[in-house]
């Protein structure tokens, strides 16, 4: 089974985009470690944007392969901050759509 990690990019408060591009792929990391050891996501494979984008993709590149891995996953787990991204919430409106698991960071 596989859960897809939903983090936000565009709404970091760092200046630049490749400054946002890694600290969010940073938080990605710890967050892996993090769910990790949860037991009620021990079945899952982690995922993340992080894992098949380049970062010199464009935006829009980027978007169709994260929504194809939250179709693809079983789960996606909503990162902190992910209201505040049309991304995220892309991400979010397709995983409710397709009945797809969704954790939440400040429900888990």
């Amino acid at each position: 089974m596989k859960l897809y990690i939903v983090t936000p990019i565009n709404a970091r408060q760092e200046p630049t985009m490749r400054e946002k591009l890694v600290a969010a792929r940073h938080r990605v990391e710890m967050l892996k470690e993090i769910l990790a050891d949860d037991v009620r996501l021990k079945n899952y494979e982690l995922i993340s944007t992080f894992d098949y984008n380049d970062m010199n993709d464009t935006e829009e590149k980027a978007m169709s392969r994260c929504i194809y891995h939250v179709l693809t996953s079983d789960a996606i787990y909503l990162d902190h901050g992910w209201t505040a991204s049309k991304g995220c919430n892309l991400e979010y409106h397709a995983a409710k759509i397709y009945g797809k698991k969704i954790f939440e960071h400040d429900k888990l």
